[in-house]
């Protein structure tokens, strides 16, 4: 009798089993059951039995499963009642291939799901859809796992099934996603989207991607035409942002931004359009126009954090401290991007000469953006009142408690005692730190030009030569030895052949092509040296590629030209001292 009970039991749970993971007609999957089966009806309260109904096999068609795959299934809710759910998983998605049932393909999705399995997820999403594809709930999770695994092509297929099936489509989604993928990916996306705004000509969230996509691609004109479409039936935020971007990437900016204003005329209360037109004044440098947008949006958002400091900001750019310091206060009263208004109050404090105040402020800066530049400006303080031991021990302790940020920090204290003049301390404390770290072309090259700067021409050499042993293309200490060479020796046959093993490796590079105009001039090749240090000066405007270019014409009596070039550098580095020198030295001549 009991191998009965067992069978009996054993009918009962397989009676269950049918009802609840037949491919059912009637019966849809709970799309929120992510957590595993038993584990959801242990939770639910035991309930109230209802009215007795005489049942008819056609309310509750089943599909009949074969022996195996019905063993499975039992397999797979025993071990999901024991809660291992893994074998539960596996079971499941046997079942699944087997019988092509969606009701079993919908329960395993959900526990793979659940499991964060997303390639078991995939394969039962795939058997779900096939075999049930208007079921909504079997297509959002497509697009959601998709999306997630940067499928967007085959997501989006899924997003218009939901939207042919009543669901709401989202569409743009899709577009913002393809901002990162590369071009190909995104020409094949654009290509389906298109072809479902032919199929869904008054869809105006998948016209949007369409605009999206084409600004993504560079098509500019055709998505402000799109854009500017939609905009005739639409006020939506998005559009506007849309349309303004175009026309500033049209360089139509004075278009952009009076169709800013408009718009933040016709929706005064949009925080978002005035947020954005804040920045546009901004960057535009008018700080009195920018600073009113944002007053008009902290009375919306009085303790808004990016408003606040966005106002903190303009007052420093506005030179008053008295107003930035009032908003950066405000900023850590209300806890709102707290670490960067105390680093900005250290930098108010110093500027006030008040170096306890400065540090701390700066010492209450937190871990975030302005954690690295708040211990340069600790150290630094520490150093200009004579410590420079606790200045050196406060970076030391600082490199104990982030390692994460160790190597910034051995480069932070090597460059302020390298500007302090203290060549000493600074070779022998990068040389304590190459000793763990032999290989580490960043410490060597910095030593490298830290030699120069001392005149240790047998440091910088030394290293350089290093790097080239580690590392033999490194065009950057290709260049910097063979400049070196040629500026400060006269190896210039030498120098030349490294500056031309660099420039092989970077053709395009301005201060390589300034290299080697440097070398041909030591040469006493000329023309050749004026050729490339106007090559060089075109491609990037520079006070020392200036100063050599005005050398060589002057040295071959181009001397009005010289001056010119030299003049025109002034210009936009006054303070130069490299060009004062040269200027000094051949009109002295």
């Amino acid at each position: 009798m009991k191998n009965a009970g067992v069978f009996r039991q054993g009918r009962c749970l397989a009676a269950a089993l049918l009802l609840t993971l037949s491919g059912c007609a009637t019966v849809k999957p709970d799309a929120d059951a992510d957590a595993p089966a038993a584990e959801s009806v242990a939770a639910q309260p035991e309930p109230i039995a209802p009215e007795p109904k005489v049942l008819k096999p056609e309310d509750y068609p089943v599909a009949p499963f074969e022996g195996d795959s019905l063993y499975q299934l039992l397999v797979a809710e025993i071990a999901g009642y024991r809660s291992r759910y893994d074998v539960a998983l596996e079971k499941y998605l046997y079942a699944a291939r087997e019988t092509g049932d969606p009701g079993v393909a919908a329960r395993a999705t959900r526990l793979a799901l659940y499991l964060k399995n997303d390639d078991i997820a995939r394969q039962t999403l795939e058997i779900w859809t096939a075999a049930d594809p208007d079921n909504i709930d079997a297509h959002r999770y497509a697009v959601d796992l998709l999306l997630r695994e940067g499928d967007l092509t085959a997501a989006i297929e899924h997003m218009e099934a939901v939207k042919q099936l009543g669901g709401l489509a989202r569409f743009e989604v899709f577009a913002y996603r393809a901002a990162n993928l590369p071009a190909d990916e995104r020409a094949s996306l654009l290509a389906v989207v298109s072809q479902m705004v032919q199929r869904h000509p008054d869809d105006e969230q998948l016209k949007f991607a369409q605009a999206i996509l084409f600004e993504q691609s560079g098509r500019n004109e055709e998505s402000l035409a799109l854009a500017e479409a939609l905009l005739l039936n639409s006020d939506e935020a998005n559009l506007i942002v849309l349309k303004m971007s175009l026309l500033d990437k049209l360089e139509r900016r004075d278009e952009a931004l009076a169709y800013m204003r408009e718009a933040v005329t016709a929706q005064p209360e949009n925080r978002r359009l005035r947020l954005i037109l804040g920045r546009m004044l901004f960057e535009r440098n008018e700080m009195t126009a920018a600073r009113e947008a944002y007053l008009q949006v902290l009375e919306q958002a009085p303790n808004d954090g990016d408003v606040l400091f966005a106002l903190a900001l303009i007052a420093l750019q506005q030179e008053d401290d008295v107003e930035a310091k009032r908003y950066f206060e405000r900023m850590v009263r209300w806890n709102r991007r707290a670490g960067e208004a105390h680093y900005y109050l250290g930098g108010i404090a110093e500027r006030a000469s008040d170096a306890a105040t400065a540090l701390k402020e700066y010492r209450q800066v937190g871990t975030g953006y302005e954690f690295l530049p708040a211990q340069a400006r600790i150290a630094a303080l520490l150093v200009d009142d004579g410590q420079l031991e606790e200045a050196r021990a406060h970076l030391d302790r600082v490199r104990t408690n982030h390692a994460e940020h160790a190597m910034q920090l051995v480069m932070i204290e090597a460059q302020l005692l390298s500007d302090r003049g203290l060549e000493q301390e600074v070779l022998a404390f990068l040389a304590e730190v190459l000793v763990d770290q032999p290989e580490n072309i960043d410490l060597l090259y910095f030593r490298a030009m830290t030699g120069e700067r001392f005149d240790r021409l047998d440091v910088l050499e030394y290293d350089l030569r290093r790097i080239l042993e580690i590392d033999p293309e490194n065009a950057d200490a290709l260049n910097a030895l063979g400049y070196t060479l040629t500026d400060r020796t006269g190896r210039h046959a030498e120098a030349l052949l490294l500056i031309e093993k660099a420039l092989a490796l970077k053709p395009d590079e301005p201060a390589f092509i300034d290299s080697m105009g440097w070398v041909q001039y030591r040469l006493k090749n000329y023309e050749v040296a004026i050729d490339y240090l106007r090559r060089a000066l075109s491609l990037f405007q520079n006070d020392e590629v200036a100063a050599h270019l005005g050398e060589v014409l002057w040295i071959t009596g181009e001397k009005t030209e010289a001056l010119e070039v030299w003049n025109k550098a002034l210009e936009l580095a006054p303070e130069s001292e490299i060009l004062q020198d040269v200027m000094r030295r051949f009109r002295e001549d």
